[in-house]
């Protein structure tokens, strides 16, 4: 994708995705590395992204779908929030495996056979 190219929507959600996995992970590094500020930091980033996901639902087209990606969002969001008092990597590893299945699923997704919009 060359510079200052515009995504599409289902493009956007994948860079969304993507970034969602780069900071649980740096996350979890930084957790084991006893580095509380680095894991704020990717924690912060990681919550960000989530919310962004999260607005961008449309729960009306997108039916049982959307609220059940919604619900998900919402357990993410609440499970991140409690990172601080979490001394594993559990709590973290929980949201990446769930970022996983989004993104894995997310992928299985081919926009060219979508309905063209009227």
């Amino acid at each position: 994708m060359s510079e200052g190219q515009d995504l599409t929507p289902y493009e956007a959600v994948q860079v969304l995705l993507d970034g969602a996995l780069e900071y649980t992970s740096a996350a979890i590094v930084a957790q084991k590395e006893n580095n509380p500020a680095g894991r704020g930091e990717a924690v912060d980033t990681t919550l960000t992204i989530i919310g962004l996901l999260q607005d961008s639902l449309d729960r009306e087209t997108g039916g049982e779908l959307a609220e059940n990606l919604n619900a998900l969002y919402d357990y993410m969001t609440r499970r991140l929030a409690h990172v601080a008092l979490d001394k594993t990597s559990g709590t973290l590893e929980e949201v990446q495996a769930l970022v996983v299945q989004i993104r894995d699923a997310w992928a299985e997704i081919d926009p060219a056979k979508e309905p063209a919009a009227l």
